[in-house]
């Protein structure tokens, strides 16, 4: 019984303490009024602070008491399609928690006259039922206000709800995206070197089976470690070294500090692929890439920066962030969808030889 009164109270659309503090600030209010009222009308006789303060406290204590019958009312209440016999149940419904509300407290608030007079108020006496008749008018207010303090409850919260879900829904949706953009320009890379060194391209095959194990391991999970994106990238240079060994150069900076921060899974991917396509394809050379990973801790909170740079060749004109192709407009959705307003996605010429993206995020563990 005591378990089931207790998960009805975590049920309710606002935490049992903050309904707690909220009817307390009312409490504090009402005897402020009631002091004020004594105080412009000029009684006769003295303000009873510990009366009028402990008949306020029960009043919105039994409240408390009743919150959880309150919030299951609330609820039958925001429900639609409801019949002419269900809406008169729940008129029912909130006059008899209304009224019981009321004869609590008149029958509490004659046990404490009791004992401060030792005189104990007839309950169905003439003074008591018309009481009784005011007390539960203002007990039915009460009741509704409550009550619509937790329909509009309910409601930001199946809003936010809603919300949340869509944007899952939307980065699943990216995501998904991203996967087969992924495998073709990878299949292409294959395709492109059978004709050129069979074994290559058998070496790639192997290689794009491990990226394609790893990938269906992970495509469900929208999050993933520093570490486990890195072991995937590491593999998809791998497979990239074999068609461009010659003219291809990684360097990592990944301290063990930042391996078990929280990412969203394969938001490296993009950028690196970018950097191959501008960096090391065009160069005649070697194509640098750099891949750079740290903590970064000031005044606003603790934040992972993840930089991959690359450099640049022969570039008739600078490049920008837009029009770098799906990868990156995606990523920068992605986060979007994630971190709100809580990142930043920088991406473009730094130089005539360089180019950087640059992504810093909330440092998060999982």
């Amino acid at each position: 019984m005591f378990k089931q009164l207790l998960q009805s109270y975590k049920k309710m659309p606002i935490p049992f303490g903050s309904m707690g503090i909220a009817l307390l600030v009312v409490c504090f209010f009402f005897i402020a009024k009631e002091y004020t009222n004594h105080l412009v009308n000029n009684y006769n006789f003295p303000f009873s602070w510990f009366y009028i303060s402990l008949k306020i406290l029960i009043n919105y204590a039994l409240w408390l008491i009743l919150a959880p019958w309150v919030s299951i009312i609330s609820r039958k209440v925001a429900i639609s399609g409801k019949t002419f016999f269900k809406w008169v149940g729940l008129a029912i419904g909130v006059i008899v928690i209304s009224n019981l509300h009321r004869i609590l407290a008149i029958k509490i608030y004659d046990i404490i006259y009791f004992i401060e007079t030792g005189y104990m108020k007839e309950f169905f006496g003439p003074n008591s039922m018309v009481t009784l008749a005011v007390g539960s008018f203002s007990s039915f207010i009460e009741l509704l206000v409550i009550m619509a303090v937790f329909v509009g409850a309910d409601y930001q919260k199946q809003y936010l709800k809603n919300q949340q879900a869509l944007i899952n829904a939307q980065i699943s949706t990216l995501q998904m995206q991203l996967h087969p953009h992924f495998l073709f320009n990878t299949l292409h890379s294959i395709s492109s070197m059978i004709d050129i060194d069979t074994q290559k391209a058998q070496k790639m095959l192997t290689k794009i089976g491990t990226l394609l194990r790893s990938l269906l391991e992970s495509e469900m999970e929208q999050m993933t470690t520093v570490q486990q994106e890195m072991e995937f990238i590491k593999h998809y240079l791998d497979l990239e070294q074999i068609r461009y060994m010659d003219k291809m150069q990684i360097e990592y900076y990944i301290p063990k500090d930042v391996l078990d921060a929280k990412i969203p899974n394969m938001i490296v991917q993009p950028l690196v692929e970018n950097a191959i396509k501008y960096g090391v394809v065009p160069a005649t050379e070697n194509g640098k890439i750099n891949i750079w990973v740290e903590r970064i801790n000031d005044k606003g909170g603790s934040y992972l920066k993840i930089q991959i740079s690359n450099s640049l060749e022969h570039m008739e004109q600078p490049l920008h962030e837009k029009g770098t192709g799906l990868g990156l407009k995606n990523s920068r959705r992605r986060l979007e969808g994630i971190y709100g307003d809580q990142f930043t996605f920088e991406a473009g010429t730094t130089s005539s030889d360089l180019y950087i993206a640059k992504i810093q995020i909330p440092y998060k563990t999982i």
